[in-house]
């Protein structure tokens, strides 16, 4: 398993396979919100390790890619067409405050993944994965820069200022 810094047309299909079983499991589960919020905690936690750069976090999300896209070669095998690479970007801007609250919100989503029940494991472990890979996108992660990261960075600046005194 090698790392990456992006995905695979192959991986961008599991992606959808994995996000179109959450939904099938969303609509036959009598649309029961907690279904549908944990694979999308799951993408936001795994957007959330996607967008550290460096450091254990950033390793382990290219390391997910990277296995991601070696899984990818299923679709291109199984179609008889060839594999590309998706146009990638790379989400970046997070201040060490926002590290702290990156952290914060990995432990409390490893804590998530431990605690839940079997298929509640699996779809926020789906969520994680779709998370990492698609934040290794332009779209998703452009979204991701424009969105998550400044939210981040303010709360942890907020929270930094709260503990020092400083309101």
């Amino acid at each position: 398993m090698t790392p990456a810094s992006a995905i695979n047309v192959g991986t961008l299909a599991i992606i959808a396979i994995l996000i179109a079983l959450h939904v099938r499991t969303f609509i036959k589960g009598g649309k029961d919100p907690k279904i549908l919020m944990s694979g999308l905690g799951g993408m936001v936690g795994g957007s959330s390790v996607a967008m550290c750069l460096g450091g254990a976090l950033g390793s382990l999300a290219m390391y997910v890619v990277g296995a991601g896209n070696g899984l990818s070669g299923i679709a291109p095998w199984a179609t008889g067409t060839s594999d590309g690479t998706v146009a990638g970007r790379t989400v970046g801007g997070l201040t060490m405050e926002g590290g702290l609250v990156v952290i914060v919100i990995t432990v409390i989503l490893w804590v998530a993944i431990r605690e839940a029940a079997k298929a509640q494991r699996l779809r926020l472990l789906g969520g994680v994965f779709c998370g990492i890979c698609l934040t290794y996108t332009g779209g998703y992660g452009g979204l991701v820069s424009a969105s998550l990261v400044p939210f981040y960075n303010g709360l942890g600046a907020q929270g930094l200022a709260l503990v020092e005194g400083r309101f």
